[in-house]
């Protein structure tokens, strides 16, 4: 029984690790990288599903600690078990099942190590909280990244289940009441040290080995039922002004979101005119076509937008270029695409063409617009004034791969009208970048509150070795020469 449920034991203490650096790693940020915020989407649902077997291993051993459960010690006699004691309490009190429990037996050591392992399993999800978890919830930061904005559905909000749970009265209950039992047991063994259970099991050893060393045992133990009770209705106060702060930030941020959608969309509506690169000829256009490589950085600017002057900086947009089919057959990323494009129509409900056809039919250009994440046409894409066109030159085959794997998986996202770097599920289209090179160091502007990250602070990265400029367009005209020099950056 134990050995089947030791790997789900052992990763437990091993996440409680992970978890407890990538605390330490994050606390300290000012803003998170993507990669930063996939990982704790990696380790929410990780833990999860970890958390969810370990439930299910205390729910089978719970009827032992059932409130109407009395487990009794007596090496005296043989074990009995599901005798049922009707004891008739006064002012009609509920009856009692009385078990007991000859640690001698082996029916009663069964029942011994059936209890120390539900005990195990709690005792590793309340030594968790406390350890590594705990200290999500009390960093405002990343509580709210985890519980709303930065999160996949699957585990929105999760954190604060693992919260309340953790200040749950009948649990904590239960918890006490198994370890005032296995206190007794502890007891026993050391008073009969020479007996089979403590000398001759291997499981009880490991199960001993688990409980006496968790601090929640220790921590428990040397307090009262009354003490305890109170630190666990101080902690769910406490994560109830959490929950309740949270809920106005997020009210907070999605007025802001409203309004700033509201004024993006009317602002968008005024074009004074079209672009000057709309009618580049076809010639120029399949040369454009034929420099560029996946997952070339493109900048553009459209002083005829209202919406350019809203934008800091020189640049007012800014896109990835996918690549060609062949490109990407030779980077294992193709046959990936209808997955990918599945996902998007269920989880952000895309109703755009199938990725693969998209890109047979040249739409290339992946870009985060007010309707929501597309993969469009250059053409598309050149109604504007200046283009400009980076490269990133450090990659190697497999982080290009995913980066571009990260760069489809954004397309059907709603448009960000928050300009949160640090949202997961709504993206800008400087953000595009910044999630599909999701390792990369970006410059970032810290705006009411909130990391953003404009097409400009995309180009200052030209200023690293690693990045080069290669095309450039200034007011509808090609520079040819020395554009890493001239490139408008602000």
């Amino acid at each position: 029984l134990i050995y089947n449920y030791q790997p789900q034991i052992e990763y437990a203490l091993v996440w409680r690790v992970r978890a407890v650096r990538t605390y330490s790693a994050l606390s300290e940020k000012s803003v998170l990288k993507a990669s930063d915020i996939n990982y704790l989407n990696y380790a929410a649902n990780r833990y999860k599903d970890l958390r969810e077997t370990l439930l299910e291993g205390i729910a089978r051993f719970a009827p032992l600690t059932n409130e109407n459960v009395e487990l009794i010690i007596n090496d005296s006699s043989p074990s009995i078990f599901h005798q049922k004691k009707k004891i008739r309490q006064l002012f009609g009190g509920k009856s009692k099942e009385i078990i007991q429990i000859n640690p001698n037996d082996e029916s009663g050591q069964s029942v011994i190590k059936k209890v120390k392992l539900g005990l195990t399993f709690a005792l590793l999800l309340y030594d968790n909280y406390l350890v590594a978890v705990a200290p999500f919830e009390e960093h405002n930061k990343l509580r709210y990244i985890i519980n709303e904005s930065g999160i996949d559905p699957e585990v929105e909000g999760y954190l604060r289940v693992i919260s309340e749970s953790y200040t749950d009265r009948k649990k904590m209950q239960r918890l006490i009441k198994a370890i005032e039992f296995i206190s007794k047991i502890e007891q026993w063994e050391s008073d009969h040290p020479k007996s089979d259970l403590v000398q001759s099991d291997p499981d009880n050893q490991y199960l001993n080995m688990m409980i006496y060393g968790s601090p929640s045992y220790a921590e428990i133990r040397k307090n009262s039922s009354l003490e305890i009770k109170s630190m666990f209705s101080i902690n769910r106060i406490n994560i109830f002004k959490n929950k309740i702060e949270d809920n106005i930030r997020l009210i907070s941020s999605d007025a802001t979101n409203q309004v700033s959608k509201m004024f993006g969309n009317a602002a968008g509506i005024i074009v004074a005119r079209r672009g000057k690169l709309d009618e580049l000829p076809k010639e120029k256009q399949s040369e454009i076509i034929a420099n560029l490589q996946p997952l070339d950085i493109l900048l553009e600017k459209a002083p005829f937008r209202l919406t350019d002057y809203l934008i800091p900086g020189y640049w007012s947009h800014v896109a990835l270029w996918s690549g060609t089919e062949e490109e990407l057959s030779e980077l294992g990323v193709w046959d990936e695409l209808p997955a990918i494009y599945n996902e998007a129509k269920e989880t952000y409900h895309y109703s755009g063409p199938d990725f693969q056809d998209a890109i047979r039919n040249g739409h290339m250009v992946i870009e985060a617009l007010r309707p929501g994440v597309q993969i469009n046409t250059l053409q598309h894409f050149l109604n504007i004034d200046d283009l400009g066109v980076i490269r990133y030159n450090d990659f190697n085959l497999e982080n290009k791969r995913s980066y571009l794997l990260n760069a489809f998986s954004q397309i059907g996202k709603s448009y960000d009208f928050n300009f949160d770097v640090e949202s997961k599920n709504e993206i800008v289209c400087s953000e595009l970048i910044y999630v599909s090179f999701d390792d990369l160091d970006w410059n970032t502007t810290k705006t009411v509150g909130r990391y953003t990250i404009s097409p400009d602070n995309v180009a200052q990265n030209l200023a690293y070795d690693s990045f080069d400029a290669i095309i450039l367009y200034l007011d509808g005209v090609e520079v040819a020469d020395k554009i890493n020099e001239i490139f408008p950056v602000k």
